[in-house]
């Protein structure tokens, strides 16, 4: 029964106005002019649209508002402040020659007394990405309080874990602050109703689609391309079959099947529709397991089977089973006990009922494992001595890029646990840095844009890049003092070599040692993927940006005939016949928005621009 009266959120404000307008201002200067000059609109996104603590359905109320600021640099803002947002200005005038305020402890003061008032506060809400009040977190977690901070910058990972919740940069300034993005100004495109042939290969992608989300949580966006691939139509298209992007194309596939749902995550993706609450990010209460259904155990087994094939592919030795099976139960959400392993009974019985190709189990006197008798000796095989069978371990061969970069990985897996560094694979930071340079040198640098665009053009290419990612890139190159725009052209090397010396002293800050060996490694991890594709010959180079799941560079596909599955011919939309070729209405100003040419990547074309 629903509470007449649920609980509402009592919450106090505290905005650190010098820290958050500066960092804003460094990458955005139109979101820091929004906050500074409009405080009564992200002041309701606080107290309307942010999410609310566990237990609480009233709403939150913001009963305490205090902004702090230097009056001799600031004081043109307090009178938005006082007369819109109805903030307590205080005044926090320089203290020493260098300008340094008093802000931080007038803060702390005014949190910790806050905790003694007769009202009960269950919420601390603190605008500001200054590493100094992590103690101030971990106190108000320690008498039972809510706190969230605000990510504007370089900020502390521990300040973040402190906080019960972080308001990111891309959330604060596109929902809080409105500021739109190139995606959200982008008109929308206007085409013909589809073609009988057109309409038809939509509805086979769009079933296709269907059987491979089936996976929890759908399918990234980076996954997509190579799925579409799979289809002799798209192969053959130099513009996403006439939609000119990858979420244009995925948009009309989703329409064409109303099991399909575009989930806007980051990176966004596709989910089975009403499914999509299952996921672990997407902040919906866990459902209890079902039985599944005929149609989803065999989808089920499709998919289980494809990816064990990967990962027992991508192993150094045999597979152990016990990983295996908790790996799968982890990845596919498959509960050993309501489904009793699908119906199988046990996860070896499993393993019978699926296509895993020349795969064998077997056993030694102490485990089972699943080997390529083509790749991997068995256990018996093992001489008195050696190691014996590689075992699967969760940061290994499970891990693609553990698989792909054995020495590099490990380092990279543990600076990016401590610092937040992106977990990318050299062949994505390649990508990444060189989709950035293009982006800054075509269209300039505004933090909101560039860091969308170049996750879009980076995800078009398969390369798992969320826009976390980026702006983490973004926000480190800047804290190394480099100023991107200011003098063009941008390289991708002088930013990767930028972002590899921030990595290095980040890291020394999060108290991991590193010595000459271990920088060597940074460098290849970061800088790497550029000297390969820099050492590349042309037509290896030229294929360097379209990737596989696992991080490769993909060969060109086969040349197949323009004829769908059934020999219904489809030149009219492929080839440039009619509702294909042309241009649809609107489609040209939403290229020109995007800062992109439209093209649909493919090995021979995806690096070039």
């Amino acid at each position: 029964m629903n509470d007449p009266n649920p609980p509402i959120v009592r919450s106090a404000l505290f905005v650190d106005f010098d820290n958050v307008y500066i960092n804003l201002k460094e990458h955005d200067e139109d979101a820091a002019a929004q906050f500074a000059n409009n405080p009564d609109r992200w002041l309701t996104w606080l107290e309307e649209a942010m999410p609310l603590p566990p237990y609480f359905e009233g709403g939150r109320r913001i009963l305490i508002r205090r902004c702090y600021l230097n009056p001799q640099t600031f004081s043109a803002f307090r009178p938005h402040f006082t007369r819109y947002g109805a903030f307590e200005v205080v005044d926090c005038p320089p203290l020493t020659a260098r300008g340094k305020t008093s802000t931080d402890i007038h803060m702390v003061m005014d949190i910790l007394d806050t905790l003694t008032q007769p009202v009960y506060f269950n919420e601390f809400i603190i605008l500001s990405g200054d590493a100094d009040f992590t103690p101030v977190l971990l106190k108000l977690r320690k008498h039972d309080r809510f706190s969230v901070v605000l990510s504007i910058g370089f900020v502390a990972a521990p300040y973040k874990a402190a906080a019960f919740h972080v308001i990111s940069q891309d959330v604060f300034v596109h929902d809080a602050l409105g500021i739109a993005t190139a995606q959200d100004e982008e008109p929308e495109m206007t085409r013909d109703e589809p073609s009988w042939n057109e309409a038809r290969l939509l509805h086979r992608m769009a079933e296709r689609l269907y059987e491979a989300a089936v996976l929890p949580g759908g399918i990234q966006a980076s996954d997509l391309p190579n799925i579409y691939r799979e289809f002799g139509e798209f192969r053959q298209s130099t513009n996403w079959l006439g939609y000119f992007s990858l979420r244009n194309l995925t948009q009309s596939i989703v329409r064409a099947d109303e099991g399909l749902v575009i989930i806007d995550d980051d990176p966004w993706r596709v989910a089975r529709a009403g499914e999509e609450a299952t996921d672990a990010g997407s902040g919906g209460a866990a459902r209890p397991p079902e039985e599944p259904d005929l149609e989803t155990v065999e989808s089920l087994h499709k998919a289980i089977g494809e990816w064990i094939r990967q990962i027992v592919g991508q192993a150094q030795g045999p597979v152990l089973l016990s990983s295996l099976g908790n790996a799968v139960k982890q990845r596919f959400r498959v509960d050993s006990v309501s489904s009793r392993w699908l119906g199988a009974g046990t996860f070896r019985a499993l393993l019978g009922e699926l296509d895993l190709g020349d795969l064998r189990q077997v056993s030694d006197e102490h485990n089972h494992y699943l080997l390529d008798p083509a790749r991997h000796e068995p256990p018996e095989a093992i001489a008195p001595g050696d190691s014996g069978p590689q075992m699967v371990a969760p940061g290994q061969v499970l891990d693609p890029f553990h698989a792909r970069h054995p020495d590099i990985a490990p380092l990279a897996r543990r600076i990016s646990n401590l610092t937040e560094a992106p977990y990318l694979m050299p062949e994505h930071y390649a990508l990444l840095f060189r989709e950035l340079a293009r982006e800054v040198n075509e269209q300039g640098y505004q933090m909101t844009r560039t860091s969308k665009t170049v996750r879009d053009r980076c995800v078009e290419r398969g390369a798992p890049i969320a826009r976390s990612h980026v702006n983490y890139i973004l926000v480190g190159i800047n804290y190394s003092g480099h100023r991107l725009g200011v003098n063009p052209p941008e390289d991708p090397r002088v930013l990767a070599e930028k972002v590899v010396e921030n990595t290095i002293n980040y890291s020394r800050t999060a108290q991991i040692e590193l010595n000459a060996a271990d920088e060597t490694i940074i460098r290849r991890w970061i800088v790497g993927g550029l000297d390969e594709v820099a050492a590349a010959p042309a037509h290896e180079a030229a294929g360097a940006g379209w990737l596989t799941a696992s991080g490769a560079p993909e060969e060109a596909a086969p040349p197949s005939p323009l004829y769908s599955a059934d020999d219904a011919p489809v030149e009219e939309y492929v080839s440039g016949g009619e509702g294909a070729g042309a241009v649809p209405e609107g489609a040209a100003e939403a290229r020109h928005d995007r800062g992109s040419n439209g093209d649909q990547p493919s090995p021979e074309t995806a690096d070039e621009g």
